[in-house]
């Protein structure tokens, strides 16, 4: 819900990080013609756009054809960052999940007989379990990503995946299941929430994604700003969700969309008066960045 907040003074913003789900993408997952040629016009005049999302670095790049311009990629919630394609595409950061947590969360998937996306080397795995399948489905219906399904994820033992996520059923108000993503996340944040080396974060209704704890959208954004010698200052980002807050609280202004929760909303400097569905990143770039 959106919420009066003084309207922060126009800056010459060079590096613009947007959130995709529920932030640049209205609720049909497309980018508004208004948002597209706000972003082209910052991109003409020297500006960088940085989409940052929980997908894998080949489920971001397809947007940039649609907005018909280049960029770095963070991907994974911040896990990896990649410099754009006309730069080669080469890691600006990476941040995995130590093996330690990866295997402990392997072994519990497969003995309480949980969907379990496991990330490496820019590929997503799972286990080839029918009984399960109708998650990986609607992993890929929502994000596009394509599945190696292999017998067992055991095979991964010692390895440090970008990320995992545990996909189940959504939370049910007044109807509490165990299995079911927030009564699973309390599980785990009750296991590991003072863990140095893993974060969990709640991000769609059915998601329990694990990242390294370091490895925020927040932290990957300075990270490409310092890579381009852009200060902190000269930095905004959009966002709605608990993966956002990292990046919202790290740039130099962080802006809510109007449909964002209260985690997202309580970190931004300036919350948007319209939601994904009415070009809210056009908006704002037009309030808030100066122009030469």
């Amino acid at each position: 819900m959106a919420t009066t907040r003084p309207l922060p003074a126009p800056r010459p913003f060079r590096v613009v990080a947007l959130d995709l789900d529920g932030t640049l993408l209205d609720d049909a997952g497309n980018v508004s013609p208004a948002d597209t040629a706000a972003l082209q016009r910052f991109s003409a005049a020297g500006g960088i756009v940085v989409l940052a999302s929980g997908r894998m670095t080949a489920n971001i790049r397809p947007f940039y054809d649609v907005i018909r311009i280049d960029g770095p990629t963070i991907a994974y919630n911040g896990a990896l960052a990649r410099d754009s394609q006309a730069a080669g595409g080469g890691v600006i950061l990476e941040t995995p999940v130590p093996a330690r947590y990866a295997d402990e969360i392997i072994d519990y998937t497969r003995r309480e007989h949980f969907h379990l996306n496991y990330y490496l080397g820019e590929k997503l795995y799972a286990r080839s379990d029918p009984d399960l399948r109708h998650f990986a489905e609607l992993y890929s219906k929502q994000t596009g990503a394509l599945f190696q399904f292999v017998p067992d994820l055991e095979q991964f033992r010692g390895g440090k995946p970008t990320k995992l996520i545990i996909i189940t059923d959504p939370t049910v108000p007044g109807s509490p299941d165990p299995r079911h993503r927030d009564e699973l996340h309390g599980f785990w944040h009750a296991r590991w929430g003072a863990e140095p080396g893993v974060m969990l974060y709640k991000t769609n209704p059915e998601y329990l994604e694990f990242c390294h704890r370091e490895a925020g959208k927040g932290t990957a954004l300075l990270a490409v700003a310092r890579h381009y010698g852009i200060d902190q200052s000269h930095t905004m980002a959009f966002g709605d969700n608990f993966n956002d807050v990292s990046m919202l609280l790290a740039a130099g202004c962080g802006v809510a969309v109007a449909n964002a929760n209260e985690e997202a909303t309580a970190a931004a400097d300036w919350v948007s008066p319209l939601t994904n569905n009415e070009s809210a990143v056009a908006d704002a770039l037009e309030r808030l960045v100066e122009t030469p």
